[in-house]
């Protein structure tokens, strides 16, 4: 049995009101690295954290996609990794490879079949584009504009979080699709960098009733929300989308850890509106992925669309990055460099 001092990152407490740092530990402990016939050694290069991440380890009893997690349990997000052994044929050290649900480890023994080998003609991409707009934010953006949402160019497109990981995709997404995009944001920087990637104006939810403010942008209504908050935006949304409008929903975060999650006041509009809302997981639509990557590859060429994050230094730092996101305190996605 070969032994491997490893760094990993477990649940300490549950969350009951505002997440802390604290309520993570980093733990040093030891793995088996022996291999088994399809498994690869890696060594963790880049985590992207997901906000979802948060009903999960929360006291309350919100919207979630996925079970509970259990104090002691290490979490998982998407990672962009190096093989360093491997008794999988399909892999061999020095690979860079992506992991949609990798542990919150500096290194780990992981099935071969879980493992995605990053292509040669984006290889020498930033690392963080792995993990934004040709990763898994980028893939949910583009399938859930794309494929749920049919995104036509003369869509009018509402999209909210547009500062996040999957926000950011979307909006620039959206233009490099022709159709008009309206984002949110929660400052006026934000606003401002969320104009910078080519939507047509974004409204800053803090400054008034978003109703109002997105009826302002949108005089004659939108015709596709994607919804990446649920809430008040939500609302807000229904009440300017148009006859056969078409919401989108992908993330709730407004009301990840909420006792009582808030639903829409004025759904009946979408009786008399003649509304379609589809939610959707992206792990459903992986038969779409070769289009994507040629998609958003092309873009990412010509550079029609960049990769916007936030990156923290050091795999001790995740609990605090963790914590930032949650607070609103970081662009695009946020990333920690191990």
């Amino acid at each position: 049995m070969t032994r491997r001092k490893i760094h990993e990152i477990r649940l300490a407490s549950f969350v009951e009101e505002k997440f802390r740092p604290d309520d993570f530990e980093v733990v040093q402990t030891e793995i088996d690295t022996a291999l088994g016939d399809g498994q690869v050694l890696v060594k963790a290069l880049r985590f992207g954290l997901n906000a979802g991440l948060a009903n999960r380890i929360s006291g309350g009893s919100g919207p979630s996609t996925r079970t509970q997690m259990a104090v002691g349990e290490v979490p998982q997000s998407d990672a962009v990794m190096e093989v360093i052994e491997s008794k999988a044929e399909s892999f061999s050290p020095g690979d860079l490879v992506v992991q949609q649900w990798a542990s919150w480890r500096t290194e780990d023994v992981v099935p071969a079949s879980e493992l995605r080998r990053v292509r040669d003609d984006v290889r020498d991409l930033p690392l963080e584009y792995h993990l934004t707009v040709l990763g898994h934010v980028g893939f949910t953006g583009w399938v859930g504009l794309a494929q749920v949402g049919q995104v036509e160019p003369e869509d009018v497109v509402f999209v909210s979080a547009a500062s996040g990981g999957v926000g950011s995709c979307v909006v620039q997404f959206t233009a490099a699709k022709g159709a008009r995009v309206i984002g949110s944001a929660g400052s006026a920087e934000k606003a401002a960098l969320v104009e910078a990637l080519g939507a047509d104006s974004c409204i800053n939810y803090r400054e008034g009733d978003p109703a109002q403010l997105l009826g302002a942008a949108a005089p004659d209504g939108i015709t596709l929300y994607f919804d990446n908050v649920g809430g008040p935006l939500l609302e807000a949304a229904l009440d300017q989308l148009q006859m056969h409008g078409r919401v989108v929903i992908c993330g709730a975060v407004s009301q990840y850890g909420q006792s009582s999650p808030q639903g829409p006041s004025n759904y009946l509009r979408m009786i008399s509106h003649e509304l379609t809302m589809r939610g959707f997981t992206v792990t459903e639509h992986e038969d779409l992925r070769a289009a994507f990557e040629q998609e958003v590859g092309s873009w990412i060429r010509d550079r029609t669309v960049t990769s916007l994050h936030t990156v923290f230094e050091g795999f001790d730092r995740v609990p605090e990055a963790f914590a930032a996101q949650l607070g609103g305190g970081t662009r695009g996605r946020v990333i920690v460099a191990v």
